[in-house]
């Protein structure tokens, strides 16, 4: 055997040593560094509304940027409160509503009546005016205490937080409209959780989980509720996503438009747009009900062109922390 031979047998073992103790350093590395932790991703994360899912070519955020917290806290339902049991019931017996058996899901007696959406599991209760009385302008502070004093006289006390920025003011009688809040004959005031000073919705619904619409008279017209109450505990922290992730994450695949309205089409096609840009960002927690948990979401208000070339404004939602599909 020649030197060249031996020394070439010498080297063999020390390589594979090397390579043994690189494995090694390797393997206890990743036990040693912190995993960056993911959401369940679930459908409603990536479907729009109308269950279908959108490819961008082109997207753009125009908007101001806002704080991002550095982290963020997931929340778990540690109890969920059953308002089928401990509301509508009770109203279908105070009111002696009677359930029309042609409609189904439909309770009345005279001006009152309670209709069941089995599809958003959320409930309406239209109550008919005792009292007329000369107009007044409507206090938003006592038409909030009236909302609440509702549910109080149930004995449920629902910590829910009145959305004063989101309140309509509504003129008219029989056809109600949208007009300034010293013309107001009704105020719509949605009510919803907040969970570090932020609104929680559920999954991709547009909508506010409940919301009371008040007249004149400082009588409830009107009472819209999910038909579950969850009670909030904070479960952990996770690490949140820049802006410009939560951009990229919705070229990619990763959000939801839970709203879209244009002024030329009533039937909107989502699937192909041409151009998006999202002009404003906000932060807010969504509520998945299969995984019991509310985590936030980035959620931009958008101008959008679709393949048709019809201009669209929309809403679309986004993580605010790393998800990731189940595998």
């Amino acid at each position: 055997m020649n030197k060249k031979n031996k020394k070439e047998i010498k080297i063999i073992p020390l390589l594979i040593i090397f390579a043994s103790v690189s494995l090694l350093i390797s393997a206890i590395l990743i036990l040693i560094t912190p995993q960056k932790e993911t959401i369940v991703q679930n459908n409603f994360v990536n479907n729009n509304y109308n269950q279908t899912q959108t490819t961008y070519k082109k997207i753009d955020f125009s908007g101001q940027k806002i704080f991002v917290p550095e982290f963020f806290t997931i929340f778990q339902a540690k109890a969920t409160l059953n308002l089928e049991d401990e509301l509508a019931n009770k109203i279908i017996r105070e009111y002696q509503l009677e359930k029309d058996e042609k409609m189904g899901n439909y309770w009345i007696k005279d001006e009152n009546f309670l209709i069941k959406n089995v599809f958003e599991n959320r409930w309406s209760f239209d109550i008919g005016s005792k009292n007329e009385s000369a107009f007044v302008p409507i206090v938003i502070e006592e038409a909030i205490s009236q909302c609440t004093n509702f549910y109080k006289k149930y004995n449920l006390d629902l910590s829910l937080i009145a959305q004063k920025n989101s309140i309509l003011y509504l003129g008219g009688t029989l056809e109600q409209r949208e007009t300034d809040q010293k013309d107001a004959v009704y105020l719509q005031i949605p009510f919803t959780y907040e969970l570090n000073g932020f609104p929680v919705f559920y999954e991709n619904e547009n909508n506010y989980p409940f919301f009371c619409k008040i007249d004149h008279n400082y009588e409830a017209r009107k009472i819209v509720f999910k038909d579950s109450y969850q009670v909030f505990e904070p479960a952990r922290e996770i690490s949140s996503l820049s802006l410009d992730q939560a951009v990229k994450n919705i070229k990619n695949g990763v959000g939801s438009i839970i709203d879209a309205q244009s002024k030329i089409a009533n039937v909107i096609d989502l699937n192909w747009i041409i151009e998006a840009d999202l002009y404003a960002v906000e932060i807010e927690y969504r509520y998945d009900s299969e995984l019991k948990i509310a985590y936030p979401f980035y959620k931009f208000s958008a101008k959008l062109t679709n393949s048709a070339g019809i201009n669209i404004e929309a809403k679309i939602i986004t993580t605010a922390v790393a998800s990731a599909v189940q595998k």
